[in-house]
Formats: structure tokens, sequence, C-alpha cells
């Protein structure tokens, strides 16, 4: 699994993809399924690369001020 991470990190790198880029890019790369398992790997991924999970959560704070 670790390989798969580093290929899909260096892809997030070198195109910036949106998580429904990514997720088609994985699929198609490792010749997979969207199933649930592979759906939630890469959006955990594309959350931790791009620090969206911290955004959103800065998002609420600000918004309650």
């Amino acid at each position: 699994m670790t390989e798969t991470l580093q290929d899909l990190q260096d892809y997030m790198f070198d195109t910036m993809a949106s998580s429904e880029m990514a997720l088609d890019w994985y699929c198609d790369r490792f010749e997979t399924s969207a199933t649930d398992e592979v759906i939630d790997f890469v959006l955990d991924a594309h959350e931790a690369f791009f620090g969206e999970a911290d955004q959103s959560y800065l998002n609420s704070v600000m918004l309650d001020d």
C-alpha cells in the first residue's frame, strides 16, 4: 500500500488534481474498482496531502466568531 500511496502523492503533486480526478486516476492506474475501501483511501490521502481537513476546521472556527 505504501507504493500506491507514493504514486498517488506524486500524481497529486504533479497535477494538483481534485479528489474526483485522483480517484479516477488511482482506479485506472491500479486497475481497480472504486470500492468503499479505495474511495476512503484516496480521499484520506487527498485530504492529508492538501490539508483540507484542517482548512474546514479553521473555516468553521472563523465563522463562529
